[in-house]
Order: structure tokens, then sequence, then C-alpha cells
């Protein structure tokens, strides 16, 4: 009878400690990018994409989603603009990040940690949504459906000529644009801004030539 309670008191009360960061069964692109992001600084600096200023003006005020939004400068920019963000990424401390720096602006923004893989999008929610440096072609159906009617989707982010370009960014083919691979992805809504160039990026760790494309996708409604 003793040896019975004994285990049942070590199976209720001395169960392992939950998994930390960098533990067996965390998502290793989560380890990554937190490992990457624990640092006062910010990585990629606190200000927006230069695009994402430059397009303020052409963007319709109201639920922005921004993915893969990292330490968050992009989304507390557009919550700094009026918009009702949420901010999605793989990173708790980026997020964390995130907050902070939103706190700094005095202004709010809704954060939420999942992968982009598995996270499902909310149809017909929101009227932007901003996707910058993170390139997964496979999820551009979904971002499209999760648009409200002339709601707008902006990205950015590195072309395949980067590598012989600048010395930052990826390196793996998979996730870098090809040459106007995106001007046929979009069929039956407006593109609204289309530019594959060369620009001088002084962002955090971006920092230097940059070969890159710039997109403003419009939702049309279906007729």
């Amino acid at each position: 009878m003793r040896y019975l309670i004994l285990t049942l008191f070590l199976v209720l009360f001395c169960r392992p400690a939950p998994l930390r960061g960098g533990q067996k069964g965390e998502h290793p692109d989560a380890v990554r990018w937190d490992r990457r992001y624990d640092t006062e600084d910010y990585v990629y600096g606190k200000e927006p994409v230069r695009f994402l200023k430059a397009q303020i003006g052409n963007l319709r005020k109201g639920r922005a989603l921004c993915l893969a939004a990292g330490e968050g400068r992009n989304a507390v920019y557009l919550a700094e603009q009026g918009f009702d963000v949420v901010a999605v990424d793989i990173s708790g401390r980026g997020l964390e990040k995130c907050r902070a720096l939103a706190e700094e602006r005095g202004v709010e923004v809704e954060t939420i940690v999942a992968d982009l893989e598995t996270y499902e999008l909310e149809g017909g929610a929101y009227d932007l949504i901003t996707k910058f440096y993170y390139y997964r072609p496979e999820l551009f159906d979904d971002v499209i459906d999760a648009l409200k009617p002339g709601g707008k989707f902006i990205l950015e982010t590195f072309t395949t000529d980067q590598p012989g370009v600048g010395d930052h960014g990826p390196r793996n083919p998979d996730y870098l644009v090809k040459p106007n691979a995106l001007l046929s992805t979009f069929t039956g809504h407006r593109i609204r801004y289309y530019e594959d160039t060369i620009i001088d990026q002084d962002e955090g760790v971006h920092r230097g030539k940059g070969a890159v494309v710039r997109l403003v996708v419009e939702k049309v409604s279906p007729k």
C-alpha cells in the first residue's frame, strides 16, 4: 500500500517541468528566431520598411495583419497610423519586443505566436496584409482570401539576384523570388504596384545593396 501511495504521489506531483526555449518539442525555427531576437537591440531597427511608408497614403485604414512580424517595427508603425493591427510571428521573443515597442510609442498591437505554415487566416477579415522578407508563395491564396474586397496585400522581399548583389539576406533559392514570378500569381486581382529593383538598405542587419521585389495587390470582388 505504501508503495502504491508513493507511486501515485510521484505521478501527480513530480512531473517534468514544461519545455522551454531550445528543448525537445519546440519548433526549430522558433528556437532560431528567439535566439536571434534575444538582444536589447532591434535586429532590423525600429523604423518600418521604407516601401510601407511610401505606400501608406494609398492604403485604406482599418484592420491590418502583419505576417512574419518579427520585432514589430512595421506593425507598430501601422498602429501609429490608425490601423487596428494584428502581428503574427513564430518567435515569442520577437513579439515580446513588438509589444515593448508599441508601449514605447503609445499604441496597441495584438500579437499571436504561430507557425505561418499551419496558422489559419480568418477569411475576409482584413483591409491590409503585409509580408516583408518572408517568401512563402504557398500562402498567397490564403492571404487573398483573408482580405476584404478592396483590401490590399503589400510585400517586399529579396529576389534571386540578392546573392550576387549584397552580403545579407538568404542564399537558399527557395526563399528568393524569381524574375516576374509574382506577375502571374494574382490573376483576377489588380496589381497596383510592382517593382523589381536594387535598393540601398539601412535597416539593422540589412545594410548595403538589396535586390528586392515590391508589390501591392488589391483584392477584386468576385462577380
